[in-house]
């Protein structure tokens, strides 16, 4: 994958040229994110002036949705464990967003950061999420539930070592 400028390339391996090309974006692609759970799913966040995660079905080669997020998609990641998806943002809200796929409803708005979240990691376990954010910070959040446990009520909480909670 690549971007450049407000275009989406999907390349083949085999390939010199790219096989997919994504024109929607209305500013610089700024975050990219394959899902686990859904084969082809490609998820792509805009930056300041676009401010949209879009949806592609690389294996239909068609857009499937979009979300105006209000501020610049730094990074996403899916959750290993549930089909759920975290977005980092830059101007003008600074925050992390999980969000519910495909229905795309917030399950938790994450604040804390003074400045874009430029890092998002997370855990091999897929529970935490470590951000890193131009206010040098990091800030630790456990997110996502163990595969051995699915709760559907979101608690924000905090929890021992300065980590926060969402269940």
């Amino acid at each position: 994958l690549t971007g450049h400028k407000s275009e989406l390339f999907v390349w083949n391996q085999h390939s010199t040229q790219p096989v997919l090309k994504y024109c929607e974006h209305t500013a610089a692609v700024k975050a990219i994110a394959w899902s686990p759970h859904l084969h082809g799913l490609l998820a792509s966040g805009g930056g300041t002036a676009d401010r949209c995660i879009r949806f592609w079905n690389t294996t239909t080669n068609s857009h499937l949705s979009c979300v105006d997020t209000g501020s610049q998609v730094c990074n996403l990641v899916w959750s290993k464990n549930v089909n759920e998806l975290v977005s980092t943002h830059g101007y003008s809200q600074n925050q992390i967003i999980v969000w519910r796929y495909p229905t795309m409803s917030k399950l938790a708005t994450l604040t804390g950061h003074t400045y874009r979240v430029l890092y998002l990691a997370i855990s091999p376990d897929g529970q935490t999420i470590v951000t890193g954010a131009g206010d040098e910070t990091l800030r630790f959040w456990n997110v996502f539930p163990s595969p051995k446990f699915r709760s559907t009520e979101s608690d924000i909480g905090s929890s021992s070592l300065g980590r926060s909670r969402i269940r």
